[in-house]
């Protein structure tokens, strides 16, 4: 498999931090869910502005510094020892175990605001930084507006949907349950079965389970072989997070 370019932006700059790079990198000890020392990198105070202008990856402005060590399994009130240990698994065995077998997490839960999206976002960009590659975010509904684009232009114009045909990690954010017409759907599947053939992963986000989307049978097929299902937590974190701002705020004001 041909190695795709990275996404992670380079300078020429000599940044006495990064001496360049953009990453600040170092070594935080020993991470229990490691096992040994291992190396961390963080975005370089001095040239973060230069980063945000170069980032292309579609990763949500408010994610855009995410990383996996940012996600907090434990402000669930349920178990996550399971999904943080397959989340760890994901970043440290990318290559070796989930790009060999051709799948990616298929993140989903019924509930909005539980985290899906945010952690999928630290789950790319970890594994774009440690492995650097190049990674692709895109809404289900943003990547069929992008091909519905393409087909008015004219040939030999650039077609902006290839790239997420071939990145080496997609991410496929909110699959929904409406139902799509023929074109959308047929394009939807030859996003996710050719990524499939090619070897490529892709990481699915849903309110759904895979089995309930309003896609025809073999687009199902397709996301099932190409995903292993990890369930959210059925809890708002949205919600919990925006009642303790509000909290805080009201605290200032109120000195109560």
């Amino acid at each position: 498999m041909r190695k795709k370019k990275s996404d992670a932006p380079s300078h020429s700059s000599n940044c006495p931090i990064c001496g360049g790079t953009l990453w600040r990198t170092y070594d935080v000890g020993i991470i229990p869910d490691y096992g040994r020392a291992h190396p961390f990198a963080t975005l370089c105070e001095k040239c973060k502005a230069k980063y945000r202008a170069a980032d292309e990856t579609g990763v949500p402005s408010e994610y855009c510094e995410a990383d996996l060590d940012k996600f907090g399994f434990d402000v669930y009130s349920s178990d996550t020892e399971n999904m943080r240990k397959i989340a760890r698994d994901f970043v440290e065995n990318f290559e070796s175990r989930w790009e060999r077998d051709k799948v990616g997490p298929y993140l989903w839960s019924s509930m909005p605001g539980s985290g899906k999206s945010f952690l999928a976002s630290c789950l790319a960009r970890s594994v774009m930084i440690k492995y650097d590659l190049q990674m692709r975010f895109v809404t289900a509904s943003d990547y069929i507006a992008m091909v519905g684009d393409s087909f008015k232009h004219e040939r030999g114009e650039l077609d902006r949907s290839q790239v997420y045909r071939e990145c080496r990690l997609l991410v496929l954010d909110d699959i929904g349950a409406e139902k799509k017409g023929e074109w959308q759907e047929a394009e939807l599947f030859r996003l996710i079965n050719g990524r499939w053939n090619d070897g490529l992963v892709t990481m699915f986000t849903s309110n759904v389970p895979y089995g309930r989307l309003n896609m025809n049978s073999r687009t199902i097929s397709r996301i099932d072989q190409a995903s292993i299902i990890l369930q959210m937590p059925e809890e708002s974190i949205r919600s919990k997070k925006s009642n303790e701002r509000q909290a805080r705020f009201l605290k200032d004001i109120l000195g109560k």
